[in-house]
């Protein structure tokens, strides 16, 4: 493994559940119109990019994205069930303003125990930090594009950064670009929810 790691996490284009604000959670949504427009100005902007090995969710909303960054530089994809978004259980399909008002007693960001079939947020940040790692480890790439899912990638950014960024601190739009450097163990957050490419939609 290179000493020096530069990872790119990029949350999926949007989908119509995403436009509603419905839960999507492990739901396979694929990307909508304006979803397939924010991907392809995402490829557009890392064409030059030095980035040599993509990893993605296997939910179609991450891979299509991922895929399509994977074209334009000739790459393949490798997919990780690991990448996932959170599990919402029964809450996916649900507008999220409903669960907030029917469920005003539970913070499912705070929450250690597991409710209404919903994975807990440890569980969450715990399996893709592993699988992070994992890919680190395996990868003699020196850039790496990760794509996956917001709620996700803030408890990623959340873990990194010992919760300056990420889980109640950011809220990342549909192919935000968020840059973090590993090096020898210690980990630096250089650019959190850069969406420049989409700065006319």
């Amino acid at each position: 493994m290179t000493t020096v790691k530069h990872i790119y996490l990029v949350r999926h284009g949007e989908t119509e559940w995403n436009a509603k604000r419905l839960i999507q959670g492990h739901s396979d949504i694929p990307l909508n119109r304006r979803g397939k427009e924010q991907v392809r100005r995402l490829a557009a902007r890392l064409k030059q990019s030095p980035i040599s090995q993509i990893c993605s969710s296997d939910l179609q909303r991450a891979y299509d994205t991922a895929q399509a960054v994977a074209d334009m530089l000739g790459l393949f994809v490798c997919r990780h069930v690991e990448l996932r978004e959170r599990n919402y259980g029964d809450w996916e399909g649900k507008d999220y303003r409903m669960i907030q008002s029917q469920f005003p007693d539970f913070n499912p960001w705070m929450d250690t125990e597991s409710k209404y079939n919903v994975e807990t947020f440890s569980a969450m940040q715990q399996r893709g930090m592993c699988c992070l790692q994992e890919i680190l480890r395996e990868s003699e790439a020196e850039h790496i594009l990760v794509v996956s899912h917001g709620g996700l990638i803030n408890a990623l950014l959340h873990h990194i950064s010992g919760g300056v960024h990420g889980t109640g601190k950011t809220k990342l739009v549909n192919t935000g670009i968020s840059y973090v450097r590993y090096e020898k163990g210690n980990w630096t957050v250089h650019t959190v929810n850069d969406g420049t490419h989409l700065a006319d939609q």
